[in-house]
């Protein structure tokens, strides 16, 4: 969570619901939020579109149709927790999910192509779009939040890129050159500019002069190999040096009609990809290679303009400083105590980590991902392959998912003021040497601490999505039978992105298939082998001194199993009994 410059707000209650909105709208595009935080990889409407493609994989005889149920599991769960796209919907949903073995695959579909047009992307964004602007003229914060993470996977979904609905929000709420916000009104207007406009780009690059030797072959991409740049292009380019070298040409690739620059640059390098690869084919010494700075010209927009690469999906990770970074590896090379075949497997899932990081290619990376949690983890026989990864995985997913939680909300408040925060922790009644993870989960957990929430509360005044999220939290933390409601919807929803990184590396590897929504897989497929790589090495190298990975996940198994034992005996939280929560 960041807090940005809001100097251009005239701050008053009727913007309560506006600002929250701007502070969610950043924390759900910043690269570093919190997996939770960040905007699902679908919804309704493209839940409906993966479970046709599935049909079609299933009748192409590319997919089990053992899959079908948990895709329409989630349809199901998707929309009966959205209610702009249960009131779109013109029948009862069961009308449109079919059940049943006897039931014939065509009659599935046929529904739920149904359900695909009356979920049409744009018809549930508009619909999106008014009840956000509805929820933000009632502060309704709750709402607020569904309907924001909704704008931001439709508007991905469609096709228009994170970064350019980052560009539009920090220039509405926070740049230094907008209009001066005193009206909710102007909700309207950000909205209008966020709706999926269709324009053509022309995407000018610098690439090895490899390129020149299938000059016979580039029309067909409509790339042009060009002597010199165009005079408009020319004058942007030198300033901000887009030179070529001895060993480069330019070249353009024109007439791409995309919904902004950053999408259009990624059509671009789809196709200097393609053409690249086929190269390779007959020519194996070396590959045609571009710079990734480019020049983009918009059909309805004056001048040219420099687009940068933004960060890719590997680079989105939490990384320590080098020197922490440092010190570490030298921990784990003095103290991992697995040897054997699981030192080995270990190494080799090191060595596709490092190979996913260093190569940009989405759907080589969300391969490497899975090949890399398939080595890691111990094979059981009598399981599916998938079923076999995610029991495996998901102790070391859920054990620390509280913690997790509880300790961004620290750091974040460690943001916000340093010293109130301290002040209040260090006034949290806790036993002796309790972390300050631990005084908070005291102070959101324990009803006795009431009156110091409520002073956090007062404090925090217009930083509303950190005074909402601290408030929630504190509402599902004081009861445990909602903690545990909590863990088992994350324990659902990780399940079914599992079951949905191993579909689509089954389509990649099979079918060629890359659905939109890859780089989302990759972040979260990334995040989940983080977390259970981290953990083994925390087994290994600490005081369990596990000797193979199969110590490890069964560990992982035994401390879980502890976990939840712990939480089913709470009815109450109080000072003696909320630390389980964030141990280590």
């Amino acid at each position: 969570m960041r807090f940005k410059n809001i100097k251009r707000w005239k701050l008053n209650s009727s913007l309560d619901g506006l600002l929250f909105l701007a502070q969610r709208m950043d924390e759900l595009l910043f690269d570093y939020s919190l997996d939770t935080y960040k905007p699902p990889a679908l919804n309704a409407p493209s839940l409906c579109i993966e479970a046709l493609n599935l049909i079609r994989g299933i009748e192409n005889e590319l997919i089990e149709k053992a899959s079908l149920p948990y895709v329409l599991d989630e349809l199901e769960w998707s929309i009966q927790n959205d209610p702009v796209a249960k009131k779109l919907l013109d029948a009862s949903l069961d009308y449109y999910v079919l059940r049943g073995d006897e039931i014939k695959l065509g009659e599935v579909r046929l529904r739920l192509e149904v359900l695909s047009r009356t979920l049409d992307s744009f018809r549930y964004l508009r619909a999106t779009f008014a009840a956000l602007h509805f929820h933000v003229l009632k502060a309704e914060k709750g709402a607020i939040d569904a309907c924001a993470r909704n704008v931001v996977t439709a508007l991905t979904n469609i096709g228009v890129s994170k970064q350019h609905i980052f560009n539009i929000t920090n220039d509405y709420f926070f740049g230094a050159d907008g209009p001066v916000i005193e009206s909710p009104d102007i909700v309207t207007q950000f909205l209008d500019e966020l709706y999926p406009k269709s324009h053509v780009f022309d995407v000018y690059f610098i690439v090895s002069s490899l390129i020149q030797q299938v000059s016979g072959s580039v029309k067909k991409f409509q790339i042009k190999i060009l002597d010199d740049l165009p005079e408009e292009v020319a004058k942007i380019a030198a300033g901000n040096g887009f030179v070529k070298a001895p060993d480069e040409v330019y070249i353009s690739i024109t007439n791409l009609r995309s919904y902004d620059k950053y999408s259009a640059r990624e059509m671009a390098i789809r196709t200097l990809d393609t053409l690249s690869d086929l190269f390779t084919l007959f020519y194996h010494k070396t590959q045609i290679s571009w710079h990734p700075m480019v020049l983009v010209n918009q059909c309805c927009k004056p001048g040219t303009v420099v687009v940068t690469p933004p960060k890719g999906s590997m680079e989105k990770a939490f990384d320590l400083k080098p020197e922490k970074a440092s010190k570490e590896l030298n921990r784990l090379l003095s103290d991992f105590s697995a040897r054997g075949v699981s030192f080995e497997k270990f190494n080799r899932v090191a060595d596709l980590h490092g190979i996913c990081v260093s190569h940009d290619i989405s759907e080589n990376q969300l391969v490497s991902i899975w090949t890399s949690l398939e080595t890691l983890i111990p094979s059981h026989l009598g399981s599916s392959k998938i079923s076999n990864v995610i029991n495996a995985m998901l102790p070391f997913l859920m054990t620390p998912y509280v913690k997790r939680i509880i300790e961004r909300l620290t750091s974040d408040m460690f943001l916000w003021d340093r010293w109130r925060t301290k002040n209040i922790l260090n006034r949290v009644p806790c036993s002796k040497g309790t972390t300050l993870i631990g005084r908070t989960a005291n102070l959101l957990a324990v009803k006795e601490n009431d009156d110091l929430r409520k002073e956090l509360f007062g404090h925090l005044k217009d930083f509303h999505l950190l005074r909402y999220r601290a408030f929630r939290l504190s509402e599902i933390l004081s009861d445990p039978s909602k903690l545990k409601e909590l863990l088992d919807t994350h324990q659902k929803k990780v399940t079914w992105q599992i079951r949905r990184i191993y579909r689509t590396r089954n389509l990649i590897v099979h079918s060629g298939t890359v659905p939109s929504y890859v780089s989302t897989l990759i972040e979260n497929g990334h995040d989940y082998l983080d977390q259970v790589l981290f953990d083994v090495m925390r087994l290994s190298c600490g005081e369990y001194r596990v000797k193979s990975l199969d110590q490890a996940f069964e560990l992982a198994k035994i401390r879980h199993h502890k976990f939840q034992s712990e939480l089913k005996e709470v009815t109450e939280f109080d000072e003696s009994n909320t630390q389980f929560l964030v141990a280590e």
